[in-house]
């Protein structure tokens, strides 16, 4: 028979290792789940340091860039490039907060969003200089201050990507690009050669001297005349090339510039050639103020016409001003009335009125051709404008034909003086003395009113194109 107290006690041991058992799988259990309360808390405190690094990375991301005053197609390239950017900077961005910082991935990425960071930056400054460029070049044309010396393919370049058609596109480095016609490729904003202004600085300088030199009453020679030539090809070397072309081409004073008729000047190896034919041009003007100052100083001696000496009836009854203007350019004047009127043939009297100091500039029929859109003009009317082209030629400011008899010498005479921006006491001067000897009696009749006939049906022609 089994021993009772045996029994008992192995009870009681196996009740004891029973609880024992009990608490410590009780204990394991609680280490267990805090142990799983850790990892989890731990795998969400760096999906937090991972979605914080991530927001910090974009937040650091500046892509505003002011669109404001670009027409719907730029603001289209400038927001599908910062729409691609943004894309790709959120991307690495998201790869990079969980990536070892020691890596090479995580220095190349970073690199990465470093560079599209700059790109928006370089993006948003061209955007403001294109803007900022517009606005000056507008307000410069409106004003005059454009001067006559850019090249036409410049000023022409510059208006297309100012005015209509000047879409561009982004760059990776986010520079502007325009597409260049005349190359067939993109050419970036930075390397398009903006248009230079008239040197009004070396113009006043110029002027002040002019002023100083008539005021002084004395001709220009010796040493005196060597010391302002030396001061005068010192203001025409320190503004550079741009100031050159300006003091060539502008008309500081004198309507028209100096008149330099060879295009092969103005050619940059010819810079040299170009300034010294400057220096001579204005050298001449300051030697005829001068000159009439010393004319207009001396000691009177009488009254009228012979008043001040200068031997010319009724120059001496100017003024001062207009005196100065006979002096410049009233022998050239004269010079080219009478061979505007001696010529029959319209597109040499264009080419004279044109380089020849008139105030306006005029076109010839195929000049005007030229400049209308080939789609809009029937054949048939563009051949009528062409049989008129030996009686017609246009203003090119108003595209209106000028109202002018080509057969008639006297008229064409006149037409010159008039168009010389002289003042109207200097022009009735110059317009009496051509009257004065013009032979007595009218001129004969030379089909004037086939030319007047040509030149109404030319006009509605132009009237009607003028703005295609």
């Amino acid at each position: 028979m089994a021993n009772l107290d045996l029994i008992k006690g192995a009870g009681k041991v196996y009740a004891s290792q029973s609880t024992n058992m009990a608490d410590s799988f009780s204990k394991s259990l609680e280490k267990g789940i805090a142990r799983y309360q850790q990892i989890a808390q731990a795998k969400k405190q760096e999906k937090a340091a991972i979605k914080s690094r991530t927001a910090n990375f974009i937040n650091r991301l500046n892509s505003t860039v002011d669109v404001t005053n670009l027409d719907g197609a730029q603001q289209q390239a400038v927001t599908n490039f910062l729409v691609e950017g943004r894309n790709e900077y959120a991307s690495l961005a998201g790869q990079v907060a969980k990536m070892d910082p020691d890596s090479g991935g995580y220095m190349d990425a970073v690199s990465r969003m470093n560079d599209i960071q700059m790109s928006f930056q370089t993006l948003a400054g061209n955007i403001n200089m294109y803007k900022k460029d517009r606005v000056a070049f507008l307000e410069d044309f409106d004003n005059g201050m454009l001067s006559e010396g850019n090249e036409v393919n410049t000023l022409g370049e510059v208006s297309n990507i100012y005015t209509e058609g000047s879409n561009f596109s982004v760059s990776a480095g986010g520079g502007l690009q325009f597409f260049d016609e005349a190359t067939g490729l993109s050419k970036n904003y930075s390397d398009i050669q903006k248009p230079f202004l008239k040197d009004f600085g070396s113009a006043d300088a110029i002027m002040k001297m002019n002023e100083s030199l008539y005021s002084s009453g004395k001709s220009l020679k010796g040493a005196r005349r060597n010391m302002i030539e030396q001061k005068l090809k010192n203001i025409i070397s320190k503004g550079g090339r741009d100031a050159l072309m300006s003091l060539a081409s502008d008309d500081f004073i004198m309507e028209g510039g100096l008149g330099l008729q060879d295009p092969m000047l103005f050619e940059p190896e010819n810079q040299d050639a170009l300034k010294q034919a400057v220096l001579d041009g204005y050298m001449n003007v300051l030697s005829a103020s001068a000159d009439q100052g010393a004319v207009d100083n001396a000691p009177k001696t009488g009254s009228g016409a012979s008043g001040n000496g200068s031997g010319i009836p009724g120059l001496d009854d100017l003024s001062p001003t207009d005196r100065r203007d006979f002096m410049f350019r009233g022998e050239d004047a004269i010079k080219t009335a009478n061979l505007l009127g001696q010529t029959k043939d319209v597109a040499e009297m264009v080419k004279i009125l044109n380089s020849g100091g008139s105030k306006n500039k005029f076109l010839t029929v195929e000049d005007f051709l030229n400049q209308v859109n080939p789609e809009t003009i029937t054949e048939d009317e563009r051949n009528q404008l062409k049989a008129r082209a030996q009686t017609t030629f246009i203003d090119a400011q108003t595209l209106q034909p000028v109202d002018l008899d080509i057969l008639d010498q006297k008229a064409k005479t006149l037409f010159y003086i008039n168009n010389t921006g002289f003042g109207p006491n200097l022009r009735k001067f110059l317009i009496d003395g051509f009257n004065s000897e013009a032979p007595s009696g009218s001129p004969e009749p030379t089909e004037p009113n086939s030319v007047m006939s040509d030149q109404k049906k030319a006009q509605e022609l132009i009237n009607k194109y003028a703005n295609s």
